[in-house]
């Protein structure tokens, strides 16, 4: 009974933690990484925050993101829109939320935190897939691709995947 009860606890106890790591515990294989992770860790804070003109300083001027149920657009067209889309998140209006589950991402969630990093880097180029993850509700991926220019790491495309 009492092997039971432990093997229950252990069971619960990976369930609940999983084998999810935050991007803040990755070790970095070297300072290309070490830089990427730290973009990444501060994008990811500037949306908790809603502070578009930090989100908008890790995106390059001729990147494609993802916006919204899957919409590309240019980073000017991001700073036109997010700011009405935020505010209407804020306001807990449910029709901002999209009913079919192929359009709802993490652009939908107020909060989330990036965790279970794949990097790979090919010298100024760089691609990263992360599990955004909003405790224990939901894990959707986001695909990154970034540049080296001028000595600074950007954000060229986001994509939203599959939960």
């Amino acid at each position: 009974m009492k092997t039971s009860i432990t093997i229950l606890f252990a069971a619960a106890s990976i369930l609940f933690n999983g084998c999810d790591q935050p991007i803040s515990e990755y070790s970095p294989a070297g300072p290309d990484e070490k830089e990427i992770i730290s973009v990444l860790t501060r994008y990811q804070d500037a949306k908790n925050r809603h502070d578009l003109e930090r989100v908008l300083s890790f995106l390059h001027d001729n990147g494609d993101y993802t916006f919204g149920c899957g919409i590309r657009v240019s980073k000017a067209e991001l700073k036109s829109a997010l700011p009405g889309f935020w505010a209407e998140m804020n306001s807990e209006k449910l029709a901002v939320v999209p009913l079919s589950h192929e359009c709802l991402n993490g652009d939908y969630y107020r909060h989330g935190e990036f965790k279970n990093l794949e990097l790979k880097v090919s010298k100024d180029t760089a691609k990263a897939r992360v599990m955004f993850t909003q405790k224990f509700s939901s894990s959707l991926l986001l695909y990154f691709s970034l540049a080296r220019e001028n000595d600074q790491w950007l954000i060229t495309r986001t994509e939203w995947g599959f939960s």
